[in-house]
């Protein structure tokens, strides 16, 4: 409960922060700082990725467009990976693994602003390539013939560590590398067969005429060869063991790349993870007996809207858009309501949404300011 008086407080300090100018002029809005603050403390196994919107889509709707074009009915699946070699097929599996970045713009960004490089339109479909001709060398276990180690090699051979090979970048036994690393053809077998099928794929790549006195052409015939052969045959192997998909990962995605949530929060408009933790619980091993927050908040949300608009003088179109987002966040943390704390939670939900709403009274900002 709030002190006797504490209404008309809240009130006066409201107006005189803005020199008598009501606080129901101001208007929540949300902001890329606060939904980049909300991405970095989620898990990344709950992340809601949105690949419709990226240019990935498009890209893989042209690497299946392509290999229509070869007549080729195996169309290899992808997942989203994280941790480790994010791009790449796992071992003998005819699966492509995606960066989870790669699938959603917010994502992307992120990534962006982190310092990494981003992928164009044209390294996202070599690279494409490159994961199809593996999984194209696993679903039809091309690796095991006599004529595949004849022509790329020992398929059972050590791969060089952290991309350290050598390699001879006059060789014409090896196809040009379209990305980085370079000359990677050199660096094991099966990455030759893939940079040579990503070669044989690649429209208008004219491979007859660019590679015609080339030694490496007799790799890119056998791909055009084996190709044929195989491309009305059900494949091989369809499934196996997936390395890092994204939805095992349970730490956060700041945790990910390493940094200081902190270092993120200064200007975030809404977020309040921490607080709602310790007004409600997180789940017990997947125990679902306890009442969600978000159907408590739901519930309430009137109760709550009104309540906080009477103590701190604010119109509902300011209150609002708090209570949605301690509904959405609550949603996505998972958060359920400790046993028998239904006026306790309801209590301090409110008297966390009055602190949210004041601070914004007299500072436009959700989130208070650091303390040194």
């Amino acid at each position: 409960m709030f002190p006797s008086g504490s209404l008309a407080a809240l009130r006066a300090q409201g107006n005189a922060c803005f020199g008598g100018r009501m606080a129901s002029e101001l208007r929540y809005e949300d902001n890329w700082e606060t939904e980049r603050y909300a991405l970095l403390n989620t898990r990344v196994c709950d992340l809601q990725l949105n690949i419709s919107e990226t240019i990935l889509t498009k890209c893989l709707k042209k690497l299946y467009q392509e290999l229509a074009a070869k007549k080729i009915q195996f169309k290899p699946r992808y997942y989203f990976t994280c941790g480790g070699d994010e791009w790449g097929c796992p071992d003998r599996v005819p699966i492509i693994g995606i960066p989870f970045h790669q699938a959603d713009p917010r994502l992307i960004r992120i990534e962006r602003e982190m310092g990494y490089g981003s992928y164009d339109k044209r390294d996202l479909m070599f690279l494409l390539r490159h994961e199809t001709g593996h999984a194209i060398n696993y679903a039809y276990q091309l690796y095991a013939t006599d004529e595949w180690r004849q022509i790329f090699g020992d398929f059972k051979s050590i791969y060089p560590l952290n991309f350290k090979y050598k390699f001879n970048p006059f060789s014409r036994n090896y196809v040009r590398s379209q990305g980085t690393p370079k000359c990677y053809a050199q660096a094991h077998p099966d990455e030759d067969f893939a940079e040579t099928l990503a070669i044989w794929l690649a429209p208008r790549s004219n491979w007859r005429t660019v590679y015609k006195k080339w030694p490496s052409l007799k790799k890119l015939e056998y791909v055009d060869r084996v190709v044929q052969q195989i491309r009305n045959r059900k494949p091989l192997i369809l499934t196996g063991s997936l390395d890092s998909p994204y939805e095992k990962k349970t730490y956060t995605l700041i945790e990910y790349y390493g940094e200081d949530i902190d270092d993120f929060k200064d200007k975030a408009l809404g977020i309040y993870d921490e607080d709602l933790k310790r007004i409600f619980a997180l789940p017990v091993n997947g125990n679902s007996q306890h009442l969600p927050a978000k159907r408590l908040i739901r519930k309430n949300r009137r109760f709550l809207i009104e309540t906080i608009s009477n103590w701190t003088g604010a119109r509902e179109k300011v209150v609002t858009p708090v209570i949605i987002k301690f509904l959405n966040r609550c949603r996505e943390l998972r958060l359920v309501l400790p046993d028998d704390e239904v006026s306790h939670s309801l209590a301090s939900l409110a008297t966390l949404g009055t602190t949210v709403v004041m601070n914004y009274l007299h500072t436009g900002r959700y989130i208070p300011d650091q303390t040194p």
